[in-house]
C-alpha cells in the first residue's frame, strides 16, 4: 500500500488510519510503542530507547525477546489493518516507522500552527484563523489519552497539551481582533475555569467582556483573579494585567482595529487584458440564514450525519416536518443540528419554540409569540393574527420543539401558521406526529449498536459506541475503549437500545464506576440513570422522568394496555396481544386502536413489513414496573404462557417437516424463553413447564440445544413428576446433548435408560438406548457402543419409522467416522440420509450430507467431498439449521485447505464461527479456530497459530473423533515449537501420541 493513503493519530487515543477506511483503535500491546515510532516521524528509534518506553526501570528478563514481540504483534496490527508490514523496518541499532512527519497529526499539528503565526493578514485575520482552526480541528481528546504514565509519555503529552492551549489563546485573540468578541466569551470563561491562574487567558477574557458591553463582569474577573493570586501564590497580576483593568475601569480600552481594505483598482491601473475582457465572478458560497435564536452547541453530536441530511430533504419537500419518536431518542438534538446545516436556500430567518416548559392550558399562541418577542395583544385568534403579521411573507423556518403535551393547540397553531404564510416551513419534535395536512414525519430511530462481537475496530465505528466513549471522556478524560471495555461497553449500548439520552446518563457514571459494573447494575437501570445536566429539563435528567412525561400524557387505558405489554419479549403480533392483553377492564376489541394509539406515540415499535411489534428493553423495564405496581404481573405472564403455550404445541411438532412452522417457532424464540422462566418461577410450574418443553423439543434440537438443556434440567430440579414424564425429560437431555456431550447429559440418557426399562416401555427403552450409544463417537468401546445399536434394534423390534432407521444409520456412521472405518461410514450416511428424506425432514439432510463429505474426504475422495459439502451448504442455506451450516462451513473450509485452496477460506471460517457461537455450537467453533490456525501456520505466523491451537483445543475438550483431535495436536504441537514455546510444544506432542496410541 502507498504510504501517502497510511496515517496516524497520538492527538488523542493512538490511531491508525488508512485512506477510505475507519480509524482503527489499536491493542494495548502496540499502543506505546507504535506512539513512540510515531513520535519520532521517520527517525530510528534505538532498541534501548523502545525498552525504556515501553518497561522503564522494570524491563523483563528477557528484554530483547520482549522487544521482538511487541514489535512482532505492531507488525501483525499494521497488515491486518491494511496499512502494511513493510512500514515498520529493522534498521540498527532499533527499528523505524517509515512514515514521513507530514502522516503525523502532531507533526501536521505544529505545521499548521507555524503557518497560522507567520501567515499575512491584509485580509483581517482569516486566514490565520483558519489555520488556527483546522489546527485545532486534529485533536480528538488529550494527546496519547491511553497510551499510560511513563515518563517519556507524560513529557510528550504536556508538550503537546501546552502548544495547543497557546493556540487556543492565539486563536481568541485573532477573534478579540476581529471585534468577534461574542463568539470568544464562552470559551473563555471555560478555559479561565479550567486554567485559573493562566493570565493570558484572564486578559483575553476581559478584553471579551469589556467589548461586549459587559465592563462590571470585566472588572469583576479581574478581582477574581486578583484575590486567587494573592491566596494561593503571595503575588499580584502581570503590570499588564494591571494596566488593563485600568483601562476598563476609565473605559479607555483601545478598540479592536479594522483590517484595512485593499486598494481599489482603477481603469489605468489593471493590466490591458482585463479592460477588455472581465473575468467571471466566482460564486457567492450559500449564506447561512440568521438563526439568533438558536442555543449554541456544547457537546458533539454524533452518529445523525445521514439523519440530519434526511431532515434537510424534507424540509425541502414539505413545508411541515415532524420528528418523531420516544422520549430521549434525541429529536431535540436532531432538529437544532438540521437547523445548524441549513442554507439559505431553504430559509432567511430560523425561530425556535420551546414547548416543553409550558403547562397544560397554557394558550398556546400568546405563549409562543411570548417567546418570539411578539407583541400579541392579547391570547388566542389576536395572538396568531400578531404571529402571523410578524412572520409575513418572510421565509422563516420556525423550530417547535416538544409538541407532545400540547399536541392539539401545537396542531392547530402549525396548520393556521402554514395556511397565511406561504413562505414559512415548520419543523416540529414531538412523541406522536401532529396530523395536519400536508405533514411528513420521520420517525428518529435509535443510535446503531453493534450485533454481537467484532472486533475492535467495528465496535469503535458503532454511533452508540462512540457516543458513550465521547461522554465518558467528558467525566474521565482518560477512558479508553480498548479489548477490555469495548465489548463491555457495546453490552450498555445494547441494553440501552443505542437510546442517546440512556447512553449518555451511563456514560456519566464511568467518572465513579468501571464499565462492567454500568453494566451489571443496569437491570435496575432506573436507580443507576440518574446523573442528567443540572441545567437540562427536569423530565431529561433521569431516566424515570423521561418515560414519567410519555406515561402521564396517556389516557388510562392506553396506560393499561402499555403495561400489559411489558410480558412480551422480542416482538409480538395483534394475535397475541388480544389474547394476552384483553382482561380485567380492556376488551379485545379495544386492544387493536389502543395499540396504534401507543405506535403514534412512539412507545410502540411496529415493523410494517411484518406485522410485529415491540418495545424498547428501557421501555419494557418501565412498564414492567407500572404493571408490577398494580398487582398484575401475575395474571398477565399466566396468560402470556397460555398462548404461547399453546402456540408452541401448534407448531412444534412440524418443526424439521414445515418451513413456515419453523419460522413461526423462530420468530417467537424470545416470547417461549419468557414462558420457560414464567413457569420456573410458579410453585406449581413443572407439569406446564415440561409440557411447554415437549412442543418446543424439535425446534431446541435443530436449534438452540443448550437453550433445552438448561430449561429441562431446571425444570426437573424445580419439583417432582410423574416418572414417565421425569424419563422422558432425561431422554431429550441426552438426545440434545449427543454432539458435543457434557457429564450431565451423558448421566442424564444412562438415567432415562435405566428409568424406562423400570416402566417397561420398550419403544423409549430403544431410544435411550441408542442416545447412550451416540456417545462412542468420540471415545470409549466402540464394539461395546455397536453392540448397544444392535440391542436397540432388537428392543424397538420391526418398524417402517423411517426416523428410527436413519437414526440408526446415523450413529453407526458416527461410529465408523470415528474408528477410521471411512468407506463404510459414507454407505451409513447415504442410507441415513435416503431415510431421513423419506421421513420428510427439511433440516437434518444438510447435517448428512456434511458427515458423507468429511467421510469421502478422509477416504482419499477429495472431489466428491466438496462437492458434498458444497450440496450441504446450499441445503443448510435453503433450509435453514444453524448446527448444519457452522459444520458443514468449516469442513469444507478445512478440505479446501488440504488441497493447498486458500482463496475464500478465511470468509468462511468467519460465517462458520459466527454462525456456530449464536447457536451455541462449541465444536464448530473449535474447528474454524483450527482453520485460522492452519492459515496463520502456512504464513508464517506461528504465534497466531499456537494461540488458535489453543482455543480450538480448548473449545473441543474430548469431543471429537480421535484422528482429528490428534491432528489438531500435532498442530499446536509444531505451531508452540515455531513460536519459542517449548514446554506448550512437548505438552501438546505427547497428547497426539497418546491419541495416536489409543490411550
Amino acid at each position: 500500500m502507498s504510504r501517502d493513503l497510511v496515517s496516524f493519530g497520538v492527538l488523542g487515543t493512538v490511531e491508525l488510519r488508512v485512506a477510505g477506511r475507519p480509524a482503527t483503535p489499536l491493542a494495548p500491546a502496540v499502543r506505546a510503542l507504535l506512539a513512540r515510532l510515531v513520535l519520532a516521524a521517520g527517525r530510528v528509534v534505538s532498541a534501548d530507547a523502545l525498552t525504556d518506553a515501553l518497561w522503564g526501570d522494570q524491563p523483563p528478563a528477557d528484554a530483547t525477546n520482549a522487544l521482538q514481540l511487541r514489535v512482532s504483534k505492531l507488525r501483525r496490527a499494521l497488515v491486518a489493518t491494511g496499512a502494511g508490514g513493510e512500514l515498520l523496518v529493522t534498521r540498527a541499532p532499533g527499528y523505524q516507522l517509515a512514515v514521513a512527519s507530514a502522516a503525523v497529526d502532531a507533526y501536521r499539528f505544529e505545521r499548521l500552527l507555524e503557518r497560522a503565526r507567520s501567515v499575512t493578514t491584509g485580509d483581517g485575520p482569516a486566514a490565520a484563523l483558519a489555520c488556527f482552526d483546522e489546527a485545532l480541528r486534529l485533536w480528538r481528546g488529550p494527546a496519547l489519552a491511553d497510551v499510560g504514565d511513563a515518563e517519556w509519555a507524560l513529557a510528550e503529552a504536556a508538550r503537546l497539551e501546552e502548544l495547543r492551549l497557546g493556540a487556543v489563546e492565539d486563536r481568541l485573540e485573532l477573534l478579540l481582533e476581529a471585534g468577534r468578541q461574542a463568539e470568544a466569551v464562552a470559551d473563555l470563561e471555560r478555559l479561565v475555569a479550567a486554567h485559573p491562574l493562566r493570565e493570558r487567558l484572564h486578559r483575553l477574557l476581559m478584553l471579551a467582556l469589556y467589548r461586549g458591553g459587559r465592563q462590571a463582569d470585566a472588572l469583576t474577573a479581574y478581582h477574581a483573579l486578583r484575590h486567587r493570586l494573592a491566596d494561593e501564590l503571595g503575588i499580584d497580576p502581570a503590570p499588564e494585567l494591571q494596566a488593563l483593568a485600568e483601562a476598563i475601569l476609565r473605559q479607555q480600552v483601545p478598540a479592536p482595529t479594522p483590517p484595512a481594505a485593499p486598494p481599489m483598482a482603477g481603469p489605468a491601473d489593471r493590466p490591458a487584458a482585463t479592460q477588455t475582457r472581465t473575468a467571471p465572478a466566482p460564486l457567492p458560497a450559500p449564506r447561512t440564514p440568521q438563526r439568533g435564536d438558536l442555543p449554541r452547541r456544547l457537546a458533539s453530536v454524533i452518529g445523525r450525519q445521514d439523519d440530519v441530511h434526511r431532515v434537510l430533504d424534507r424540509l425541502r419537500e414539505a413545508r411541515v416536518v415532524t420528528l418523531t419518536g420516544p422520549g430521549g431518542v434525541g429529536k431535540t438534538t436532531l432538529a437544532l443540528e438540521a437547523v445548524r446545516h441549513a442554507d439559505d436556500a431553504l430559509a432567511d430567518r430560523v425561530h425556535l419554540v420551546r414547548l416543553a416548559a409550558l403547562p397544560s392550558g397554557t394558550d398556546l399562541p400568546e405563549a409562543v409569540a411570548g417567546q418570539l418577542g411578539v407583541a400579541a395583544g392579547g391570547p388566542g385568534p389576536t395572538a396568531t393574527a400578531a404571529l402571523v403579521a410578524w412572520l409575513g411573507a418572510d421565509r422563516s423556518l420556525v423550530v417547535v420543539d416538544n409538541c407532545e403535551h400540547v399536541i392539539d393547540e401545537a396542531a392547530e397553531l402549525v396548520e393556521q401558521l402554514v395556511a397565511v404564510c406561504p413562505a414559512v416551513t415548520v419543523l416540529t419534535t414531538s412523541r406522536e406526529a401532529l396530523a395536519v395536512p400536508g405533514e411528513t414525519q420521520l420517525a428518529v430511530a435509535p443510535l446503531g449498536v453493534p450485533d454481537g462481537p467484532a472486533d475492535l475496530a467495528r465496535l469503535g465505528d458503532s454511533p452508540a459506541v462512540a457516543l458513550f466513549v465521547d461522554r465518558a471522556r467528558a467525566v474521565r478524560p482518560g477512558f479508553v475503549l480498548d479489548e477490555t471495555t469495548a465489548p463491555v461497553v457495546a453490552d450498555i449500548c445494547r441494553q440501552l437500545d443505542g437510546m442517546p439520552l440512556a447512553i449518555e446518563l451511563a456514560a456519566a457514571r464511568v467518572k465513579a464506576l468501571p464499565p462492567g459494573e454500568i453494566a451489571a447494575r443496569l437491570h435496575d437501570r432506573f436507580a443507576l440513570l440518574t446523573a442528567g445536566a443540572r441545567t437540562g429539563e427536569a423530565r431529561h435528567r433521569t431516566l424515570r422522568a423521561t418515560l414519567d412525561w410519555s406515561h402521564d400524557l396517556l389516557s388510562e387505558a392506553e396506560r393499561r394496555l402499555l403495561r400489559r405489554l411489558a410480558v412480551f419479549r422480542g416482538g409480538w403480533d395483534l394475535a397475541a396481544t388480544e389474547q394476552v392483553c384483553a382482561f380485567d377492564g380492556l376488551a379485545a376489541e379495544e386492544v387493536l386502536d389502543l395499540l396504534f394509539r401507543l405506535v403514534d406515540r412512539s412507545l410502540v415499535v411496529p415493523d410494517p413489513t411484518t406485522g410485529r411489534f415491540r418495545l424498547l428493553v428501557t421501555i419494557r423495564e418501565y412498564a414492567a414496573a407500572r404493571l408490577a405496581e398494580v398487582g398484575e404481573t401475575e395474571t398477565a405472564r399466566d396468560r402470556h404462557l397460555g398462548y404461547f403455550t399453546e402456540l408452541a404445541e401448534r407448531y412444534g411438532p412440524h418443526a424439521r417437516t414445515d418451513a413456515d412452522a419453523w419460522a413461526r417457532l423462530t420468530e417467537e424464540h424470545d416470547n417461549f424463553r419468557a414462558a420457560v422462566d414464567r413457569c420456573l418461577e410458579r410453585t406449581d410450574g413443572v407439569d406446564a413447564g415440561l409440557r411447554l418443553a415437549d412442543a418446543l423439543f424439535l425446534f431446541w434440537n435443530y436449534g438452540p440445544r443448550y437453550e433445552g438443556v438448561r430449561a429441562l434440567t431446571a425444570l426437573l430440579a424445580a419439583g417432582d413428576t410423574a416418572p414417565a414424564a421425569r424419563a422422558s425429560a432425561l431422554q431429550r437431555i441426552g438426545l440434545l446433548g449427543v454432539y458435543y456431550p457434557t457429564a450431565q447429559t451423558r448421566a442424564a440418557a444412562r438415567e432415562s435408560l435405566a428409568e424406562f426399562e423400570r416402566l417397561g416401555d420398550p419403544v423409549n427403552t430403544a431410544t435411550s438406548r441408542l442416545v447412550v450409544a451416540w456417545e462412542g463417537q468420540y471415545d470409549g468401546d466402540a464394539d461395546r457402543y455397536r453392540a448397544m445399536v444392535a440391542q436397540a434394534g432388537r428392543e424397538r423390534g420391526d418398524t417402517d419409522d423411517p426416523w428410527w432407521h436413519g437414526t440408526v444409520c446415523y450413529v453407526e456412521g458416527l461410529l465408523d467416522l470415528r474408528t477410521g472405518a471411512f468407506e463404510r461410514s459414507a454407505e451409513q450416511w447415504r442410507r441415513s440420509l435416503e431415510f431421513t428424506r423419506k421421513d420428510g425432514d427439511r433440516l437434518l439432510p444438510a447435517g448428512i450430507l456434511a458427515h458423507l463429505g468429511v467421510a469421502l474426504r478422509e477416504a482419499g475422495r477429495p472431489d466428491e467431498a466438496i462437492a458434498t459439502l458444497e450440496e450441504a451448504a446450499a441445503e443448510a442455506r435453503s433450509n435453514p439449521s444453524p448446527h448444519s451450516l457452522a459444520f458443514t462451513l468449516v469442513q469444507l473450509a478445512h478440505t479446501r485447505l488440504d488441497r493447498g485452496e486458500v482463496d475464500g477460506v478465511p470468509a468462511m471460517l468467519a460465517d462458520a464461527d459466527e454462525t456456530a457461537r449464536r447457536s451455541g455450537n462449541p465444536r464448530c467453533q473449535a474447528w474454524a479456530a483450527w482453520g485460522r490456525a492452519r492459515i496463520a501456520y502456512a504464513d508464517g505466523d506461528a504465534v497466531s497459530a499456537a494461540d488458535e491451537c489453543r482455543r480450538a483445543v480448548d473449545l473441543l475438550k474430548e469431543r471429537e473423533f480421535p484422528w482429528a483431535r490428534r491432528r489438531l495436536w500435532t498442530l499446536a504441537a509444531d505451531a508452540a515449537a515455531a513460536a519459542g514455546r517449548p514446554q506448550e510444544a512437548d505438552a501438546a506432542r505427547r497428547a497426539a501420541a497418546d491419541l495416536a496410541a489409543g490411550r
